[in-house]
């Protein structure tokens, strides 16, 4: 008997493409062959930035090399700039020894000027002969430092110091796998074909770098955006040892003939073997080509994020919950709940923070709205079409009081965008009735994972498993908790919520918990992440990061809840109970933090101002 199939159906083609599996070709195997040459990573990595003077450069190489540190890489940046006024300065050296010094200077403008090595615009002129074998041996001399640095291998003891190597141990899983690689920033012009090619053959070459695998990334910044270069220019005139001697108006002439004479050269990054970056006017657009693995995942939406907006951001612990609140007895562990919401001090904070976030949005609008009115002003039109014509519109919105009738989002002159962990406490900590801005809430951002030891504090984890512990004390940054995480880990899982923190013009507040913030706070202050575990987040406290000119960040933190409105008994609990002076991290009951910040005290690349000195920490 005859039996009839169903015929299959028909499917859209266009939705679910074929079910047919990919076949290995000729033609695909060689269009992927540089694809898979470039994705793998390399130990060593030279990235090579490209682009006229007062692009831009110097600050991608400053957030590149806070970016890079922050993840645990060895990071260096080389300034053919320094190495050029260091070799104009013994050049001018040597013709001084020939000649009567006061002859040759005359003292004054003229003799400070040269005794920093600095150089007019004729010294970059391409028909200068004297000066372009000048340029060359400075470049020269930064590129042998550079590959000495990149192929410096530390002893085996300070590379399991500085985290630099693999680190297993004996319980797999205990310690996290933790390898750094060398990544060198080499800052210059780099204008011409001839002088790429030149970078890339003495970084690269396998004939030259015997068994040195190196990658190499071109990154080139164009601006023709006049008002930002206007801006650029001011900035690099007032900082640049190059016109130090010089008017304000003076320095800027010598400047814009200086980038003249390297235009009449400049040849733009165009070849399409190589891997290169090119981003328009600091990052309005960015072109991409051979870019894999690394580079695209973390070093990419990075320079898509960076931007040179005045705005602030806010790291604010979550607020003290109902389990830290109680009373409890001293003979017994403290225990913390993930899941537990605000208590009573936890509730108090959040309104004194909400008054505290919304004076400092009225504060931030109103400079907003000044600086547009000072741009703008000779261009400001009545149909409100353009920027101007939009901020001269909204006056009123921008001037708004604050005061208690103005309980609405209609109402508010700014915008902020809130980041907080998936905990209850932390969620409530950001939920503000006046000013009910939505909740980005992101597990990114949940405190570490302790595993086996979840809801424990450190004095009663060293009673339980002493072993354990003294393993954490000798290295608090890689080890992991059992069946939890590490301080290494949190790098990993908090790469965007720091792309999404830069990448903002209104203001960000992220709200999370110790572990989380010390990693954040580390990348703020551009101080060694290895050694944050002992970075101090006090409680009640909101620590705020004003971006400055050139890349950097000033922290400054400010006491929202008055000390005389806490009962301080319960934070001594444990302290009188143990005699635990401070563990491997800094957290619950640490009394003499390792890395505190005190009244008056500053970071080196960033000022730190604190309002007063912080009441130490319950609970995460």
């Amino acid at each position: 008997m005859a039996t009839s199939s169903k015929a299959p159906e028909s499917k859209d083609y266009y939705e679910k493409g074929s079910t047919q599996a990919t076949e290995m070709t000729a033609v695909t195997l060689k269009k992927l062959a540089q694809r898979r040459n470039l994705t793998g990573s390399s130990e060593r990595l030279v990235i090579v930035l490209v682009g006229l003077p007062g692009r831009g450069k110097s600050f991608i190489a400053r957030k590149l090399h806070s970016f890079l540190t922050w993840r645990g890489n060895e990071c260096k940046i080389f300034n053919v700039g320094k190495y050029r006024r260091q070799v104009q300065k013994e050049e001018e050296a040597k013709e001084e020894s020939t000649v009567e010094a006061t002859a040759t200077t005359g003292g004054g403008v003229e003799a400070i000027r040269k005794s920093v090595g600095a150089c007019d615009a004729n010294f970059f002129d391409s028909k200068n002969p004297k000066a372009k074998e000048l340029r060359e041996k400075s470049a020269a001399l930064a590129m042998k430092d550079m590959l000495a640095w990149l192929d410096y291998e530390c002893p085996l003891e300070e590379q399991e110091q500085n985290g630099g190597c693999v680190t297993t141990t004996d319980q797999i899983g205990s310690k996290a796998s933790f390898v750094s690689s060398r990544i060198a920033i080499f800052d210059a012009t780099n204008s011409t074909v001839e002088r790429r090619k030149w970078v890339l053959e003495e970084a690269t070459s396998p004939e030259k770098r015997v068994g040195k695998k190196t990658g190499c990334v071109f990154v080139e910044s164009v601006c023709d955006d006049e008002e930002l270069l206007d801006e650029n220019f001011r900035f690099k005139v007032r900082n640049s040892p190059d016109f130090q001697g010089m008017t304000e108006a003076e320095a800027i002439a010598d400047l814009r003939n200086r980038c003249q004479k390297y235009e009449e050269a400049y040849q733009t990054v165009d070849d399409d073997t190589q891997s290169y970056i090119k981003i328009f006017n600091l990052s309005s657009k960015l072109l991409v080509n051979h870019i894999y693995g690394r580079m695209a995942k973390t070093i990419v939406p990075c320079l898509m994020s960076w931007n040179i907006g005045s705005r602030p951001i806010y790291l604010i612990r979550a607020g003290e919950t109902m389990s830290s609140s109680q009373e409890h007895d001293p003979r017994k562990p403290r225990r913390v709940s993930r899941g537990d919401k605000l208590g009573p001090r936890g509730r108090h904070f959040r309104n004194a923070l909400e008054n505290f976030m919304r004076k400092e949005g009225i504060q931030f609008a109103q400079k907003s709205h000044d600086a547009m009115k000072i741009a703008f002003a000779p261009q400001s039109r009545a149909t409100g079409t353009s920027i101007s014509g939009i901020a001269a519109d909204n006056d009123k919105a921008w001037l708004i009081e604050n005061d208690s009738d103005k309980d609405t989002m209609q109402d508010l002159p700014f915008n902020i965008h809130i980041m907080s962990s998936t905990m209850p406490r932390a969620v409530e900590t950001a939920s503000w009735e006046s000013m009910p801005f939505r909740i980005h809430e992101l597990p990114n951002l949940n405190p570490l994972d302790k595993g086996d030891y979840s809801g424990m504090e450190l004095e009663e984890i060293k009673e339980i498993d002493p072993e354990w512990y003294a393993t954490l004390e000798k290295d608090p940054f890689l080890t992991r908790f059992p069946g939890g995480e590490c301080y290494a880990d949190l790098i990993q899982r908090l790469e965007t919520c720091i792309i999404d923190m830069e990448q903002q013009v209104n203001m960000a507040c992220v709200v999370s918990h110790i572990s989380v913030l010390q990693v954040l706070m580390a990348y703020f202050r551009r101080t060694p992440v290895k050694e944050c575990t002992s970075i101090e987040v006090p409680m009640h406290t909101v620590i705020k990061y004003t971006p400055v000119t050139g890349g950097g960040w000033t922290e400054s933190m400010h006491k929202v809840y008055s000390d005389h409105d806490l009962d301080k008994t319960d934070h001594n609990v444990s302290l009188d109970r143990t005699a635990f002076v401070h563990g491997p991290i800094w957290g619950d009951h640490s009394s003499s933090p390792r890395n505190s910040v005190r009244l008056g005290e500053s970071f080196e690349n960033a000022g730190c101002v604190i309002d007063e000195n912080c009441a130490f920490p319950l609970t995460e």
